[in-house]
């Protein structure tokens, strides 16, 4: 039975995870969450790690310190940087900080994602129904919520997705010579902005500020009903996605 670490940052990029296998075991280990369970040939183990690459980084070498994985997945939602659409996937072939993300030492070079395994997630795709693709990723330390920022990037990179801690568990299995993807699904597009700047909701002293400036600019909210809804559909493709991925593994 094939031993698989998923790593998300947040519940809501877990739960479609979740959804796609039978589900033995949840608890919270420290600061992370895990889930473990079952589906086909696979056992699963989903992290919920938090969102960044210390904490990405943090937990995937724990968990790799203490278990043994056949492959370890970087999932979850990504901004597109390349024309797409909401809930289409994204495939890493190869993923790497972006150089301006100097807050994330000892994140440089490039790290290949494996091919074997790309050519199953593209299947599985086709076969889900799920529109894919494959390409180079990056990741970043702040959320980009400019379509300007995301233009830039994008020009600067030739990726096709951006995340922000791909790059910390590519770093962590290739300590231990392990397997690694990213799979993706777009929940927001290269040329939008997003209703605001998250990044303020990304400590606690920053959430009050955040809320102030939703409570400033009522337009916000509708941003953030867009954005909810982009997520509910990046969320359902993926569990489609990984119910066919799972089974071919």
């Amino acid at each position: 039975m094939k031993q698989v670490g998923i790593f998300t940052a947040t519940r809501w990029e877990l739960d479609p995870i979740c959804r796609a296998i039978q589900v033995e075991e949840q608890q919270r280990v420290g600061q992370f969450r895990r889930v473990i369970g079952r589906r086909g040939n696979c056992r699963l183990y989903v992290f919920q790690t938090g969102v960044g690459t210390a904490k990405a980084g943090a937990v995937c070498r724990e968990v790799l310190a203490d278990r043994p994985l056949d492959l370890a997945v970087s999932s979850g939602f990504a901004c597109a940087l390349t024309a797409s659409h909401i809930g289409d996937l994204l495939i890493g072939t190869e993923v790497l900080m972006h150089e301006g993300s100097a807050d994330s030492p000892g994140l440089g070079g490039v790290l290949p994602c494996a091919a074997a395994f790309n050519a199953v997630a593209i299947r599985a795709g086709q076969e889900a129904g799920v529109t894919a693709r494959a390409g180079r990723f990056i990741t970043v330390s702040r959320i980009l919520w400019r379509a300007e920022d995301k233009r830039r990037i994008a020009t600067e990179t030739g990726a096709i997705g951006l995340d922000m801690e791909s790059a910390a568990v590519g770093a962590a299995t290739v300590e231990r010579q392990i397997p690694f993807l990213v799979l993706r699904t777009v929940s927001d597009l290269l040329d939008e902005d997003l209703p605001l700047d998250f990044n303020l909701f990304l400590s606690q002293a920053g959430w009050l500020r955040g809320a102030l400036r939703c409570l400033a600019r009522p337009s916000s909210l509708f941003g953030l009903n867009r954005l909810r809804v982009q997520s509910a559909l990046a969320s359902e493709r993926m569990t489609r996605f990984f119910e066919r991925f799972l089974d071919a593994l």
